[in-house]
């Protein structure tokens, strides 16, 4: 059988990672992969895991080259695809190709394509879809032996390859946030810090509470109660976090890239199982997971299809999802371009999206309107047509868009885009209890607040000085009323040390300022409990800051403890006071 010569790799786009002249030549005498994806299908970022396996194993003998072939208007362009090659940690030179050229010159017809070319420059084969790791191993570790033995193989660095690693040095606080959510209260928001493996909780001005570490590229993320719960995305899993103690516990895995969670209203979690075109329900406390939509099949087929021999529903790529508070949610499918319904039935019905090579940035209604790779999804409050509006991020559109209605039904509603400028690739947004919107602006590194009628966004500064103040209690306290603060402390092995004077020092303070009427903000005591008293300023809410200082002794030596606590701070301007929750000790 003869042996087909490679193509040459030609791109207009160019390289990234690589020299502009690198080519086949260059590579002559390396077992060369490549790999033909696009930024935007969830089996070509799994992929990368595999080929990172490769990489590693075969450090000298194999070299990977990306070669990036756009679905999507917005992949054709060179900075979003420089962007996507930095957000998904790939290692290798990566070809643009926006015109598809060598594509077409080796014949691919579908996302992810590996081809293998041999060290004197021909094709050994291609093979389509994840999961083929093993297959090429083997070629690879045939291919070795073969041009081992007729002295072809060369081993060692290539001139003109450097490669696209990028390290956090220089990076701000986020990296690549991409989904973001709101607790019940308005006061907290969970940030998917995904390009940084965590997820950041923080109060609404960007005080940082606490940070989950330790994760793979997490994505969606949701309160519940007093948990968080987490779609950790490379991990295939879904986690909670409890938000006293940080305690994790796993509540389903073996998920393909989990890319979004809500609670629904019976208390299960809806999970957007993005790599394998499914929706889940999770038991709220772990458990078995069943499927709510989906069979596995990528395509766009709602529940009650006519299309011939229609199985529906079928899902591509659920990417956002949020709870309906009638039941049900509402959900966006990346690759279709969609907006969709999900009824308490288990039903589907599409309200945007036509098809899986269907896209643009269109407003109006189901017919007319349009969407490009949208990838999250937010229930806003009730329209004048008595049903929640619903907010997208239109992800390849750099857009936030909105959908009301007067019923979930594909002949009714209409879709508008909100003025907003800026954005790059929102990944995840969610609607604060004034109406107000936080979005992930994911190729910004920054989660910004959007107002109903703001063109520029509002970027939300994070301050992670916040990190071990403890959290206690909120307080609630009339105008000129009093708000007793209690604080309590237990020496245990140490002595109180009240040489210098009185050994228990303590500051309180607001932000803002106003919160508090003028009055004492500092004490020095003797007792190691008690409270101290303040009286509320004007109406508002903010922040009680608790700093403690006690000054103790043992055998060896004196030294001074310290603590810091935050409460969340209301002052009412009306004559009738709430009860107020018992507030937390700030413990040195």
């Amino acid at each position: 059988m003869a042996r087909v010569r490679a193509p040459e790799l030609v791109g207009r786009g160019g390289w990234i990672g690589a020299s502009p002249d690198l080519g086949l030549a260059s590579l002559a005498g390396k077992i060369v992969v490549l790999d033909f994806w696009t930024s935007s299908c969830i089996n070509c970022i799994r992929v990368q895991r595999e080929l990172r396996d490769i990489e590693e194993r075969f450090t000298a003998e194999v070299v990977v080259v990306g070669v990036h072939s756009p679905k999507f208007p917005h992949e054709h362009e060179h900075a979003a695809v420089e962007r996507a090659v930095e957000r998904l940690g790939i290692r290798h030179p990566v070809l643009d190709d926006p015109d598809l050229g060598t594509w077409q010159q080796y014949g691919v017809k579908g996302w992810p394509t590996l081809v293998l070319i041999d060290p004197e420059g021909y094709v050994v084969g291609g093979i389509a879809g994840e999961g083929s790791g093993p297959v090429l191993t083997s070629s690879i570790e045939q291919a070795i032996a073969e041009h081992e033995a007729k002295g072809t193989l060369k081993r060692g660095p290539v001139v003109g390859i450097w490669g696209t690693t990028t390290t956090a040095s220089g990076r701000p606080t986020l990296s690549f946030p991409g989904k973001v959510a709101v607790d019940r209260r308005g006061r907290r928001l969970a940030i998917a810090d995904t390009g940084n493996d965590r997820v950041v909780i923080a109060d609404v001005h960007g005080r940082v509470e606490q940070v989950v570490p330790l994760l793979t590229g997490p994505q969606g993320v949701c309160f519940d109660g007093d948990r968080i719960i987490v779609c950790d995305t490379g991990a295939d899993r879904v986690i909670a976090v409890d938000r006293v103690s940080g305690a994790l516990t796993v509540l389903a895995t073996g998920l393909a890239s989990p890319w979004d969670v809500s609670v629904l209203a019976d208390g299960s979690l809806l999970v957007a199982e993005a790599g394998r075109h499914r929706l889940w329900r999770v038991p709220g406390g772990g458990g078995e997971p069943t499927i709510a939509a989906g069979t596995g099949e990528e395509n766009l087929l709602d529940s009650h299809s006519d299309a011939p021999g229609a199985t529906g529903p079928l899902l591509a790529q659920p990417s956002g999802v949020d709870a309906l508070p009638g039941g049900g949610a509402a959900f966006v499918d990346a690759e279709s371009s969609s907006l969709r319904i999900l009824g308490a039935d288990g039903s589907v019905v599409t309200l945007v999206g036509q098809g899986l090579f269907d896209w643009g940035a269109s407003d109006g209604g189901p017919d007319a309107s349009a969407l490009q790779h949208p990838l999250g999804v937010a229930v806003g409050p009730a329209g004048r047509d008595g049903l929640p509006v619903l907010y997208i991020a239109d992800a390849f559109n750099g857009m936030v868009r909105s959908w009301s209605g007067t019923a979930w039904s594909a002949s009714a509603g209409l879709l508008r885009t909100l003025p907003v400028d800026g954005l790059e690739e929102p990944g995840g947004l969610d609607v604060m209890p004034d109406g107000r919107l936080v979005v992930a602006d994911t190729n910004n590194h920054r989660v910004v607040i959007v107002g109903p009628d703001a063109v520029a966004p509002v970027p939300l500064p994070l301050d992670e000085r916040w990190l071990g103040t403890a959290v206690g209690e909120p307080m609630t306290v009339v105008a000129g009323g009093a708000v007793r603060v209690p604080y309590q402390f237990d020496p245990g092995a140490f002595s109180l040390d009240a040489s210098t004077g009185p050994p228990v020092r303590i500051e309180v303070s607001a932000e803002p300022g106003t919160l508090l009427a003028p009055g004492p903000r500092h004490w020095h005591l003797a007792d190691p409990s008690g409270a101290v008293q303040l009286d509320g300023g004007s109406p508002g809410e903010g922040i009680l800051v608790v700093e403690v200082e006690v000054a103790v002794c043992d055998d060896d030596q004196c030294t001074l403890l310290r603590a810091r606590s935050r409460h969340d701070l209301v002052v009412l301007a009306d004559d009738v006071q709430r009860p107020l929750p018992p507030a937390v000790s700030p413990t040195p």
